[in-house]
């Protein structure tokens, strides 16, 4: 008897803890959220002009873009249409604090292509096209948040 007393008041006392623990679990601020995404996109829309294209921005894993990337985006001109991905904070190899920069940075990057998108595409051109678009990027975001150009 007094063993299955002991097994209910452990059974209760668990039970009564589980939720707590959760609530712990549930309550940890994400890093960077969909709406502080979406919100990048709106501002840096307005900013680069590009109100006249419908873009959407999602989250995605790290399988879901090409390997070694943090973004990409696919649009269509005829349409103003544009979709950007970018990497979910979850695989992130940077420091927490480091990230929402960084996420905001892609989805600047991305939206610098979508104004060279009219030139026509030029695979040798690429990795020219690439470190043009990471320069206007970094200066953009840079000169937004007011950081000094980086030294050399």
């Amino acid at each position: 008897m007094v063993i299955l007393i002991t097994l209910f008041l452990l059974c209760a006392s668990l039970g009564s803890a589980a939720p707590a623990s959760r609530d712990r679990f549930t309550t940890l601020k994400p890093v960077v959220t969909d709406e502080q995404v979406h919100d990048w996109l709106h501002v840096w829309q307005k900013r680069l002009r590009l109100e006249d294209w419908k873009i959407e921005v999602k989250v995605v894993r790290v399988w879901e873009l090409e390997q070694g990337t943090l973004g990409h985006i696919d649009w269509s001109i005829p349409h103003k249409t544009a979709t950007i991905k970018v990497l979910n904070p979850s695989d992130y190899e940077l420091p927490k604090d480091k990230i929402p920069a960084d996420m905001e940075l892609s989805v600047v990057h991305e939206l610098v292509h979508l104004h060279l998108s009219v030139l026509p595409l030029n695979k040798s051109s690429r990795p020219a096209e690439e470190q043009v678009v990471s320069m206007i990027a970094d200066a953009l975001v840079n000169l937004e948040h007011e950081s000094p150009p980086p030294t050399e």
